[in-house]
């Protein structure tokens, strides 16, 4: 590696950590605008300077810090901290990352192809690194959200059982959270936190901030419906058992389109998969045949052999 590419890879490091640096301190000294940067800024003043230094590290959009708010409450990280803690630990892997890949090209062997490689992979991880992590938390976010979607009808049934039997909605609540429980523990977790924002402000809020953490069509629904009987006087457990029903419905018509696109998505393997195989099968025998007759065809006295061939039309013409 000559003395050009090692002045390269530390100009760039220190670029990348002087950038980091500034952004740092300029989101440390963003001025006030609204209620909701009063909000953010009370809620950072729990944390460390070191972790809102590694949050701010690496800036990101708006739009961006909403959806992984979102993630991360779907996956059941209900702390006010928990957006900082997750950038503050991906943005501090990131900087290990380079940090280290740019040091370990500076110590490797100058005039070799090794430090230009250990640059592509230091690249390539720091990619990884920085996108690995939010793959992650989305995935699990998704897989969170199916298994409470999946056992919401059974709470509901559960739901209706005991406000059938005259317990109000708020002691349904515990009584569902604890029989679901082993079943269906997402479920449980959030009908306890529903619970708890009841007993805090009404049962419309609580609802409407489960539907605002969840934002699935399912539960919105659910917030919708419970918020409109509670709302007008009508009879709830009637209410959540059609809902219940209707939910099922739902997850059957979904199975069936699952279902119905799966004949399409296996015409390919069995045209990559099955198809050789079978031609083997039925063109294998005419082709060995075939390969045996013109063997034996060209063996002296065969009806290919050019010399029997040859003496056939001499033999034709001498007799003419």
């Amino acid at each position: 590696m000559n003395n050009s590419t090692i002045i390269i890879s530390t100009f760039a490091g220190l670029v990348i950590l002087v950038y980091m640096l500034g952004m740092a301190i300029i989101n440390a000294r963003r001025r006030v605008h609204n209620i909701n940067d009063v909000e953010r800024q009370l809620r950072n003043k729990h944390n460390s300077t070191l972790r809102r230094w590694l949050a701010d590290a690496i800036p990101q959009p708006q739009g961006e810090m909403e959806r992984l708010e979102q993630d991360l409450k779907r996956a059941g990280f209900y702390g006010s901290n928990s957006v900082i803690e997750f950038r503050s630990i991906r943005n501090l892997l990131v900087m290990v990352v380079i940090f280290v890949g740019v040091g370990a090209a500076i110590a490797a062997k100058p005039g070799s192809d090794l430090p230009r490689s250990i640059l592509l992979v230091t690249a390539i991880t720091t990619v990884a690194a920085y996108v690995a992590p939010r793959l992650v938390l989305h995935l699990q976010a998704m897989k969170r959200l199916d298994s409470i979607q999946r056992g919401l009808p059974d709470a509901l049934d559960i739901i209706r059982m005991c406000l059938t039997g005259g317990l109000p909605l708020r002691d349904c609540l515990v009584r569902v959270s604890r029989e679901v429980e082993f079943f269906h523990p997402d479920v449980a977790i959030e009908l306890e936190v529903v619970r708890r924002h009841a007993e805090i402000d009404t049962m419309a809020k609580a609802l409407r901030e489960f539907s605002r953490r969840m934002n699935a069509p399912d539960v919105n629904a659910l917030a919708s419906l419970v918020s409109q009987s509670e709302r007008t006087g009508t009879n709830v457990a009637v209410a959540v058992t059609e809902f219940a029903d209707s939910i099922r419905q739902q997850f059957r018509q979904r199975a069936e389109e699952r279902a119905n696109k799966t004949s399409i998505r296996m015409l390919f393997p069995v045209i990559l998969c099955l198809a050789p195989p079978i031609f083997i099968l039925l063109l294998g025998p005419p082709a060995l045949q075939l390969r045996t007759f013109l063997n034996a065809a060209r063996n002296p006295g065969g009806i290919m052999d050019t010399a029997t061939y040859s003496d056939r039309i001499s033999d034709r013409l001498s007799n003419r």
